[in-house]
């Protein structure tokens, strides 16, 4: 019916009715009036004009989000010298620049932390911290900027002291006096069929296995088997052990008492320096529950750590002893905490997509197979306890920190109330004979007896966490953990303002081609597309996410609430292949930067006025 009424004479005539007014002199008329107004001076000059004042407000804008440290700095004085709205203004402007923000603060904390005690860098670092303690969102902000640079060497430090311990061939001592004299440590290696092999070293410093619980061990007259990794095995490589090291934290600052002014809690936290607070609460709460005489006797029997677990409440300010010297530095947070560790493989535990983890994780690029098992052997003819092999491991919890922002230290304590959540994947078996545990009891029982230890760390015994908040050199880094520079190596990003030389028109062509092949068609590309073009230039995988994540915070508002932050434009991605390229080639002295380098923040602001005005 419709095909029909296409073909009849009503349509035919409508049809070709049309076909003559287009063609009509009016039409004619009508579309060389519009055409010459298009190409009028006066629309070509108006045309221009505003090109030239988006351009210019664009390099405007991006100088403003991006400038050096040392600008930030005369900002951060003028905030701090002037009234009180100037500090209000700079913390709604940092606000509003998103991540960008939190890398601003980021290179403010290590400039600050250089200037030492001087009265200057004293007002700096109080204004820094009136920021943060004004706004959760910059604390949030600020550590996602920060943690990156302590997350991979945490990792590369535990999997090189585990490599370490193991290639000596000699056990670790679990203490020197008491019960733990009389056990030592020791780090196995599983072989393909799950037998367990001890590195011997002898005087020369030749290098053998033998089997740590096979027959060849417990009868001399038996031949020991043959090894499962050669006649000269290579030492354990650490790299690529640790599989993938996650943490996310959100954040909510703690606010000293209402009523109480700032100078008022400086004062009561110095005096209250050298007063153990954790015995004055406790015993306090004693002689209010109990009747006196029974109070008193409870008072001095019960040791400290035991009084710490009371049910008395703290007060909302309350801060750790080490911490109360300069509490005006300190910032006090409560956490929402999650941490992940994998042995096993690369892929994540935790739904990268809706916690947003993924500026938070540091994944080894190199693969590295071997499986190492923990031994706790007895001394002095004290039983052996077992072996454990740990796979993965997650832990959530709720916890209050105390930042020392400027001394890079952090004192946590888990809540009492609220006790740290264990998932893990590990094996354990008992004894010299290795009986094996049933799973209810590995992964159920085991969990929650380490939870209760986590929990001891409280606010009368918090843990202690130093971080170098200036980080280190890649190469004192890669000396450190006896890794081989490239590769994995990960450098700490220098505070101080970098350029770079503009990207080239042979330099833009290479990158066009690169971004071709690797989006496939597609407008932008995702990071594990990219993956690939970064590992065959040899830059390790905590650099590329370093570099990811300038690209992403390079964004203005608009793109960064449209576009994924997995995936780059081919703007972003030719300025993160730059950065790549100015690393691997040297020109990069002091490491990477905590900003995008103004010339590519430009080219990247350009671009996305480009896309707007095609749009």
């Amino acid at each position: 019916v419709a095909s029909a009424a296409v073909r009849s004479p009503v349509a035919k005539v409508a049809k070709s009715v049309a076909s003559a007014a287009v063609r009509s002199p009016v039409a004619k008329v009508a579309k060389s009036v519009a055409s010459a107004a298009v190409r009028s001076p006066v629309a070509k000059v108006a045309k221009s004009v505003a090109s030239a004042a988006d351009r210019a407000a664009c390099k405007v804008q991006a100088h403003v989000r991006r400038c050096s440290s040392q600008a930030w700095l005369k900002v951060l004085d003028a905030a701090t010298t002037g009234p009180g709205k100037g500090l209000a203004f700079m913390r709604a402007q940092l606000e509003k620049m998103g991540a960008q923000g939190g890398q601003v603060l980021g290179s403010l904390i290590l400039a600050s932390t250089k200037g030492g005690d001087s009265k200057l860098a004293s007002l700096r670092k109080r204004t820094i911290i009136k920021i943060l303690t004004g706004s959760v969102t910059l604390v949030n902000r600020c550590l996602r900027a920060l943690l990156p640079r302590w997350l991979t060497p945490s990792r590369r430090g535990i999997q090189t002291a585990m490599a370490s311990l193991h290639n000596s061939g000699t056990p670790m001592p679990l203490g020197e006096e008491g019960l733990l004299a009389n056990y030592s440590l020791e780090v196995l290696r599983m072989d393909g069929e799950g037998r367990l092999w001890r590195k011997k070293v002898d005087a020369d410093g030749d290098a053998r296995y033998e089997e740590a619980f096979g027959a060849g061990c417990a009868l001399p007259c038996a031949h020991a088997p043959p090894s499962a990794f050669g006649e000269e095995p290579p030492p354990v490589g650490a790299r690529g052990l640790i599989k993938r090291f996650t943490c996310r934290v959100d954040t909510r600052v703690i606010k000293p008492e209402k009523g109480v002014s700032a100078a008022e809690a400086r004062r009561r936290h110095q005096e209250t320096q050298e007063v153990d607070l954790v015995t004055l609460y406790a015993d306090k709460y004693l002689e209010d529950t109990y009747p006196s005489l029974l109070a008193k006797c409870m008072q001095r029997a019960i040791p400290r750590r035991l009084k710490a677990t009371l049910d008395f409440d703290y007060p909302s300010d309350f801060m750790p002893r080490a911490m109360r010297d300069k509490p005006l530095e300190v910032l006090a947070l409560d956490l929402d905490m999650d941490l992940a560790m994998r042995f096993d493989s690369t892929e994540p535990l935790f739904d990268l997509n809706e916690m947003n983890l993924g500026g938070f994780s540091s994944i080894a690029q190199m693969e590295n197979d071997a499986r190492l098992v923990f031994f706790v052997r007895g001394d002095n003819g004290f039983p052996s306890l077992g072996t454990l092999e740990l796979r993965s491991l997650r832990v959530e919890a709720n916890a209050l920190a105390w930042w020392d922002v400027f001394d890079g230290a952090i004192d946590l304590a888990f809540k009492k109330d609220d006790p740290p959540r264990i998932a893990w994947d590990i094996e354990v078996a008992l004894g010299h004979a290795r009986l094996p545990l049933p799973d209810c009891i590995e992964d159920t029982f085991l969990a929650w007896l380490t939870g209760t230890v986590m929990r001891s760390f409280n606010r009368a015994y918090p843990l202690h966490i130093a971080i170098d908040p200036a980080g280190a050199s890649s190469s004192e880094r890669e000396e450190q953990d006896g890794e081989a520079a490239g590769g994995e190596a990960c450098s700490a990003p220098a505070p101080a303002a970098v350029e770079l030389p503009p990207i080239s028109e042979a330099e833009q062509r290479a990158y066009d081609g690169l971004f071709s092949s690797a989006a496939k068609g597609c407008a932008t590309v995702s990071r594990a597309a990219a993956a690939p073009v970064f590992a065959s230039a040899s830059v390790g995988e905590g650099d590329v996410d370093h570099i990811w994540g300038l690209c992403v915070s390079a964004r203005g508002s608009d793109t960064a609430a449209s576009r994924s932050e997995d995936e780059l434009s081919s703007a972003e991605f030719a300025a993160a292949l730059h950065l790549a390229a100015a690393k691997v080639g040297d020109l990069l002295p002091g490491g990477l930067p905590l900003s995008m380098p103004g010339s590519l923040a430009l080219y990247i602001s350009e671009a996305e006025e480009a896309a707007e005005a095609a749009e």
